[in-house]
Protein backbone atom coordinates (compact mmCIF):
# COMPACT_ATOMS: atom_id res chain seq x y z
CA UNK A 1 0.00 0.00 0.00
CA UNK A 2 1.08 3.57 -0.58
CA UNK A 3 1.90 5.93 2.28
CA UNK A 4 -1.32 7.96 1.92
CA UNK A 5 -3.43 4.81 1.49
CA UNK A 6 -2.11 3.46 4.82
CA UNK A 7 -2.79 6.75 6.58
CA UNK A 8 -6.31 6.90 5.09
CA UNK A 9 -7.04 3.42 6.50
CA UNK A 10 -6.16 4.76 9.96
CA UNK A 11 -8.67 7.58 9.54
CA UNK A 12 -6.26 10.45 8.85
CA UNK A 13 -7.56 13.21 6.58
CA UNK A 14 -4.07 14.61 6.00
CA UNK A 15 -0.48 13.45 6.44
CA UNK A 16 0.22 13.82 10.21
CA UNK A 17 3.96 14.07 9.57
CA UNK A 18 3.64 17.08 7.29
CA UNK A 19 4.43 20.25 9.19
CA UNK A 20 5.57 18.35 12.29
CA UNK A 21 8.80 19.87 13.64
CA UNK A 22 11.12 18.71 16.39
CA UNK A 23 13.83 20.99 17.73
CA UNK A 24 16.70 18.50 17.85
CA UNK A 25 20.14 19.09 19.32
CA UNK A 26 21.47 18.97 15.76
CA UNK A 27 19.16 21.73 14.58
CA UNK A 28 19.92 23.88 17.65
CA UNK A 29 23.65 23.55 16.97
CA UNK A 30 23.23 24.45 13.29
CA UNK A 31 21.15 27.49 14.22
CA UNK A 32 23.93 28.82 16.45
CA UNK A 33 26.50 28.29 13.71
CA UNK A 34 24.33 30.05 11.10
CA UNK A 35 23.92 33.03 13.43
CA UNK A 36 27.70 33.25 13.83
CA UNK A 37 28.20 32.87 10.08
CA UNK A 38 25.90 35.80 9.30
CA UNK A 39 27.56 38.00 11.91
CA UNK A 40 31.01 37.31 10.43
CA UNK A 41 29.90 37.07 6.77
CA UNK A 42 31.43 33.63 6.51
CA UNK A 43 30.98 30.81 4.01
CA UNK A 44 29.46 27.71 5.61
CA UNK A 45 28.71 24.27 4.20
CA UNK A 46 26.08 22.25 6.08
CA UNK A 47 26.21 18.56 5.26
CA UNK A 48 23.49 16.04 6.08
CA UNK A 49 21.59 13.29 4.32
CA UNK A 50 18.10 14.01 3.07
CA UNK A 51 15.56 14.42 5.86
CA UNK A 52 17.83 15.67 8.65
CA UNK A 53 16.22 19.12 8.80
CA UNK A 54 19.09 21.25 7.45
CA UNK A 55 16.85 23.46 5.29
CA UNK A 56 14.37 23.89 8.15
CA UNK A 57 17.16 24.90 10.52
CA UNK A 58 18.45 27.51 8.07
CA UNK A 59 14.99 28.87 7.23
CA UNK A 60 13.85 29.19 10.83
CA UNK A 61 17.11 30.88 11.88
CA UNK A 62 17.16 33.44 9.08
CA UNK A 63 13.45 34.16 9.53
CA UNK A 64 14.24 35.63 12.94
CA UNK A 65 17.14 37.76 11.67
CA UNK A 66 17.19 41.04 9.78
CA UNK A 67 18.75 39.64 6.60
CA UNK A 68 18.16 39.67 2.86
CA UNK A 69 18.06 36.08 1.63
CA UNK A 70 19.05 35.32 -1.97
CA UNK A 71 18.22 31.88 -3.41
CA UNK A 72 18.51 30.22 -6.80
CA UNK A 73 15.34 28.68 -8.18
CA UNK A 74 16.80 26.64 -11.05
CA UNK A 75 16.58 22.87 -10.57
CA UNK A 76 19.57 22.15 -12.83
CA UNK A 77 22.24 22.69 -10.17
CA UNK A 78 25.03 21.01 -12.17
CA UNK A 79 24.83 23.76 -14.78
CA UNK A 80 24.73 26.73 -12.39
CA UNK A 81 27.47 29.22 -13.28
CA UNK A 82 28.76 32.15 -11.27
CA UNK A 83 26.99 34.37 -13.83
CA UNK A 84 23.66 32.88 -12.65
CA UNK A 85 24.57 33.76 -9.06
CA UNK A 86 25.54 37.30 -10.07
CA UNK A 87 22.23 37.80 -11.86
CA UNK A 88 20.25 36.49 -8.88
CA UNK A 89 22.07 38.90 -6.54
CA UNK A 90 21.46 41.89 -8.79
CA UNK A 91 17.82 40.99 -9.40
CA UNK A 92 17.02 40.57 -5.69
CA UNK A 93 19.06 43.53 -4.39
CA UNK A 94 18.05 46.19 -6.89
CA UNK A 95 15.60 47.28 -9.54
CA UNK A 96 18.36 47.83 -12.10
CA UNK A 97 18.59 46.20 -15.49
CA UNK A 98 21.24 43.48 -15.40
CA UNK A 99 24.25 44.34 -17.56
CA UNK A 100 25.19 41.79 -20.19
CA UNK A 101 28.95 42.36 -20.38
CA UNK A 102 30.74 40.36 -17.68
CA UNK A 103 33.11 43.12 -16.55
CA UNK A 104 30.40 45.77 -16.48
CA UNK A 105 28.08 43.37 -14.65
CA UNK A 106 30.80 42.63 -12.07
CA UNK A 107 31.24 46.37 -11.40
CA UNK A 108 27.49 46.79 -11.18
CA UNK A 109 27.21 43.90 -8.72
CA UNK A 110 30.06 45.23 -6.58
CA UNK A 111 28.31 48.59 -6.19
CA UNK A 112 24.87 47.11 -5.57
CA UNK A 113 26.10 44.59 -3.00
CA UNK A 114 28.29 47.18 -1.30
CA UNK A 115 25.42 49.60 -0.83
CA UNK A 116 22.93 46.88 0.14
CA UNK A 117 25.29 45.31 2.71
CA UNK A 118 25.49 48.62 4.58
CA UNK A 119 21.72 48.53 5.09
CA UNK A 120 21.18 44.83 5.74
CA UNK A 121 23.12 41.57 5.91
CA UNK A 122 23.01 39.60 2.63
CA UNK A 123 22.80 35.80 2.78
CA UNK A 124 23.19 33.65 -0.33
CA UNK A 125 21.62 30.18 0.05
CA UNK A 126 22.86 27.43 -2.28
CA UNK A 127 20.70 24.30 -2.01
CA UNK A 128 22.03 20.92 -3.18
CA UNK A 129 25.54 22.36 -3.18
CA UNK A 130 27.00 18.88 -3.72
CA UNK A 131 25.79 19.15 -7.31
CA UNK A 132 27.57 22.44 -8.05
CA UNK A 133 30.50 22.36 -10.48
CA UNK A 134 33.96 22.91 -9.02
CA UNK A 135 34.52 25.92 -11.28
CA UNK A 136 31.38 27.56 -9.89
CA UNK A 137 32.68 27.06 -6.34
CA UNK A 138 36.05 28.58 -7.26
CA UNK A 139 34.37 31.56 -8.92
CA UNK A 140 32.19 31.99 -5.82
CA UNK A 141 35.35 32.43 -3.74
CA UNK A 142 36.50 35.19 -6.11
CA UNK A 143 33.07 36.81 -5.92
CA UNK A 144 33.35 36.96 -2.14
CA UNK A 145 36.63 38.83 -2.44
CA UNK A 146 34.84 41.88 -3.88
CA UNK A 147 35.47 44.98 -1.77
CA UNK A 148 33.37 48.11 -1.29
CA UNK A 149 34.53 51.10 0.74
CA UNK A 150 37.05 49.00 2.64
CA UNK A 151 34.58 46.19 3.45
CA UNK A 152 35.01 42.56 2.36
CA UNK A 153 33.36 40.10 2.11
CA UNK A 154 30.04 41.73 1.37
CA UNK A 155 27.76 38.73 1.93
CA UNK A 156 27.34 35.38 3.70
CA UNK A 157 27.18 32.06 1.83
CA UNK A 158 25.32 29.06 3.26
CA UNK A 159 25.64 25.88 1.21
CA UNK A 160 23.40 22.88 1.91
CA UNK A 161 24.36 19.46 0.59
CA UNK A 162 23.98 15.73 1.10
CA UNK A 163 27.74 15.34 0.96
CA UNK A 164 30.64 17.78 1.14
CA UNK A 165 30.96 19.81 -2.11
CA UNK A 166 34.54 20.53 -1.09
CA UNK A 167 35.46 16.94 -1.96
CA UNK A 168 35.48 17.97 -5.61
CA UNK A 169 38.93 18.22 -7.23
CA UNK A 170 40.49 21.66 -7.59
CA UNK A 171 38.59 23.44 -4.80
CA UNK A 172 41.30 23.38 -2.11
CA UNK A 173 41.38 27.17 -1.80
CA UNK A 174 37.62 27.27 -1.35
CA UNK A 175 37.77 24.51 1.29
CA UNK A 176 40.26 26.52 3.35
CA UNK A 177 37.81 29.43 3.46
CA UNK A 178 34.71 27.36 4.25
CA UNK A 179 33.44 26.10 7.59
CA UNK A 180 31.97 22.63 7.09
CA UNK A 181 29.32 21.42 9.53
CA UNK A 182 28.18 17.78 9.59
CA UNK A 183 24.78 17.08 11.09
CA UNK A 184 24.75 13.94 13.24
CA UNK A 185 21.13 12.86 12.94
CA UNK A 186 18.52 11.97 15.55
CA UNK A 187 19.56 10.82 19.00
CA UNK A 188 17.73 7.99 20.74
CA UNK A 189 15.93 10.40 23.06
CA UNK A 190 14.77 12.41 20.07
CA UNK A 191 13.44 9.28 18.39
CA UNK A 192 11.48 8.54 21.57
CA UNK A 193 10.13 12.09 21.65
CA UNK A 194 9.01 11.76 18.05
CA UNK A 195 7.22 8.46 18.47
CA UNK A 196 5.28 6.64 21.12
CA UNK A 197 7.13 4.70 23.77
CA UNK A 198 6.34 1.43 21.98
CA UNK A 199 8.31 2.59 18.94
CA UNK A 200 11.44 3.61 20.82
CA UNK A 201 13.08 0.38 19.68
CA UNK A 202 13.60 1.86 16.19
CA UNK A 203 17.31 2.49 16.67
CA UNK A 204 18.25 2.50 13.00
CA UNK A 205 16.39 5.73 12.22
CA UNK A 206 18.84 8.61 11.80
CA UNK A 207 16.55 11.24 10.34
CA UNK A 208 12.89 12.22 10.15
CA UNK A 209 12.19 10.67 6.75
CA UNK A 210 13.61 7.26 7.73
CA UNK A 211 11.59 7.36 10.92
CA UNK A 212 8.39 8.23 9.04
CA UNK A 213 8.99 5.36 6.60
CA UNK A 214 9.40 2.97 9.53
CA UNK A 215 6.17 4.17 11.13
CA UNK A 216 4.25 3.77 7.87
CA UNK A 217 5.70 0.25 7.47
CA UNK A 218 4.55 -0.64 10.99
CA UNK A 219 1.08 0.73 10.32
CA UNK A 220 0.88 -1.24 7.08
CA UNK A 221 1.99 -4.43 8.86
CA UNK A 222 -0.73 -3.96 11.50
CA UNK A 223 -3.30 -3.49 8.73
CA UNK A 224 -2.14 -6.68 7.02
CA UNK A 225 -2.77 -8.52 10.29
CA UNK A 226 -6.26 -7.07 10.54
CA UNK A 227 -5.51 -4.39 13.16
CA UNK A 228 -5.59 -0.61 13.12
CA UNK A 229 -3.26 -0.18 16.05
CA UNK A 230 0.51 -0.62 16.05
CA UNK A 231 1.65 -2.71 19.00
CA UNK A 232 4.95 -4.01 20.31
CA UNK A 233 4.34 -7.08 18.16
CA UNK A 234 4.73 -5.14 14.89
CA UNK A 235 7.81 -3.32 16.20
CA UNK A 236 9.63 -6.52 17.16
CA UNK A 237 8.38 -8.38 14.11
CA UNK A 238 9.74 -5.80 11.66
CA UNK A 239 12.75 -4.37 13.48
CA UNK A 240 13.50 -6.65 16.41
CA UNK A 241 14.43 -9.98 14.88
CA UNK A 242 11.05 -11.24 13.68
CA UNK A 243 8.96 -14.09 15.06
CA UNK A 244 11.95 -15.95 16.46
CA UNK A 245 12.88 -12.99 18.65
CA UNK A 246 9.24 -12.47 19.65
CA UNK A 247 8.93 -16.09 20.78
CA UNK A 248 12.00 -15.62 23.00
CA UNK A 249 10.72 -12.28 24.28
CA UNK A 250 7.39 -13.70 25.37
CA UNK A 251 9.03 -16.80 26.85
CA UNK A 252 6.73 -19.15 25.00
CA UNK A 253 7.75 -22.52 23.57
CA UNK A 254 6.89 -24.05 20.22
CA UNK A 255 5.19 -26.85 22.12
CA UNK A 256 2.83 -24.36 23.78
CA UNK A 257 2.09 -22.75 20.43
CA UNK A 258 1.50 -26.18 18.89
CA UNK A 259 -0.94 -27.10 21.68
CA UNK A 260 -2.86 -23.84 21.23
CA UNK A 261 -2.96 -23.77 17.43
CA UNK A 262 -2.98 -27.44 16.51
CA UNK A 263 -0.10 -26.87 14.09
CA UNK A 264 2.85 -29.29 14.16
CA UNK A 265 6.10 -28.18 15.79
CA UNK A 266 7.95 -28.91 12.54
CA UNK A 267 5.82 -26.43 10.60
CA UNK A 268 6.01 -23.88 13.40
CA UNK A 269 9.80 -24.21 13.46
CA UNK A 270 10.09 -23.60 9.71
CA UNK A 271 8.05 -20.39 9.94
CA UNK A 272 9.73 -19.15 13.13
CA UNK A 273 13.18 -19.64 11.60
CA UNK A 274 12.19 -17.98 8.32
CA UNK A 275 12.54 -21.18 6.27
CA UNK A 276 9.11 -20.94 4.69
CA UNK A 277 10.37 -21.90 1.22
CA UNK A 278 9.56 -25.53 2.17
CA UNK A 279 5.89 -24.65 2.71
CA UNK A 280 3.12 -23.50 0.41
CA UNK A 281 2.34 -19.77 0.55
CA UNK A 282 -1.06 -20.47 2.09
CA UNK A 283 0.34 -22.74 4.82
CA UNK A 284 3.14 -20.31 5.61
CA UNK A 285 0.73 -17.37 5.83
CA UNK A 286 -1.78 -19.16 8.06
CA UNK A 287 0.95 -20.54 10.32
CA UNK A 288 2.57 -17.14 10.68
CA UNK A 289 -0.73 -15.53 11.61
CA UNK A 290 -1.48 -18.30 14.12
CA UNK A 291 1.88 -17.75 15.82
CA UNK A 292 1.28 -13.99 15.79
CA UNK A 293 -2.09 -14.36 17.52
CA UNK A 294 -0.61 -16.53 20.30
CA UNK A 295 2.21 -14.01 20.84
CA UNK A 296 -0.21 -11.07 20.86
CA UNK A 297 -2.37 -12.72 23.53
CA UNK A 298 0.73 -13.41 25.59
CA UNK A 299 1.89 -9.80 25.27
CA UNK A 300 -1.55 -8.44 26.13
CA UNK A 301 -1.65 -10.71 29.18
CA UNK A 302 1.70 -9.39 30.39
CA UNK A 303 0.62 -5.80 29.78
CA UNK A 304 -2.63 -6.37 31.71
CA UNK A 305 -0.75 -7.88 34.66
CA UNK A 306 1.63 -4.90 34.72
CA UNK A 307 -1.30 -2.48 34.71
CA UNK A 308 -2.87 -4.31 37.66
CA UNK A 309 0.41 -4.16 39.60
CA UNK A 310 0.76 -0.46 38.79
CA UNK A 311 -2.84 0.16 39.89
CA UNK A 312 -2.25 -1.68 43.15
Amino acid sequence: MSRLAVLAEYGYRKDPFRGMHLETADITRVKRIIGMAVESRAMVSIIAERGNGKSRAVDSTLRDMDVKVISLFTSDKEKVLVGDIERALIADLSQEEIKRTREIRARQLRRIMGEASRRQEIVLILEEAHRLHGQTLRSLKTLREMEWMGQSPLFTVIMLGQYDPMRKPGVDEVRLRTDTVYMKGLTQNEVKDYTRATLSRLRTARNFLELQEMLIALMERALACGHKKVTAFEVFDLYGGGLKELIKLTDISLSEIADETGISKATLSLVANDRMDKLTDDTASKTREAIAEVIRKKMEGKAGALRQVAGA
